[in-house]
């Protein structure tokens, strides 16, 4: 009987992931702002960001998306490489008007947290993503959305 439950134990531990280096980061930061993290998603994304990825096709739409509610301007980046950690986590804003848990996203550079946002763990639900604490792009830049877009093709288009 000893023999089996060491076994057991072995095959669980096994299993089990040690997170580490840039996600203990992400993981500890998401925690650090009050959140319960329920799962890890892991590496979500890795790029290299240069102005290519926030205007133009429909394939900068992600990076707009998350750079858009974000504190800092993509700029400060420009040249470096962005990963981004995921999680579900549960006591966050948008959980009380979604009822569900909340995937959270943190993205760093150079071992660094530079940003973070959020969307609603439900499967199927389409549209834009919310800051790390769930505030909309209008709440975090204080703009509608066309003046933000006006500006920000502005800036990003070629």
């Amino acid at each position: 009987m000893g023999v089996m439950i060491a076994i057991v134990f072995l095959i669980f531990a096994g299993c089990s992931k040690d997170v580490t280096g840039d996600e203990k980061t992400a993981e500890q930061y998401v925690e650090d702002q009050g959140y319960k993290i329920t799962s890890h998603k892991g590496e979500t994304d890795k790029y290299l960001l240069d102005k290519s990825k926030l205007y133009g096709s429909t394939e900068t739409i992600p990076y707009r998306q998350s750079w858009r509610v974000q504190t800092v301007e993509p700029d400060m980046y420009f040249g470096e490489e962005i990963t981004v950690y995921g999680f579900t986590v549960s006591n966050h804003p948008l959980e009380k008007s979604n009822k569900a848990k909340t995937n959270v996203y943190i993205m760093l550079a150079e071992g660094k947290v530079i940003g973070g946002y959020s969307f609603p763990n439900i499967e199927g639900l389409n549209g834009s993503v919310y800051s790390l604490d769930g505030k909309t792009l209008e709440e975090v830049t204080g703009r509608t959305f066309k003046d933000w877009s006006d500006g920000w093709k502005k800036k990003y288009s070629s």
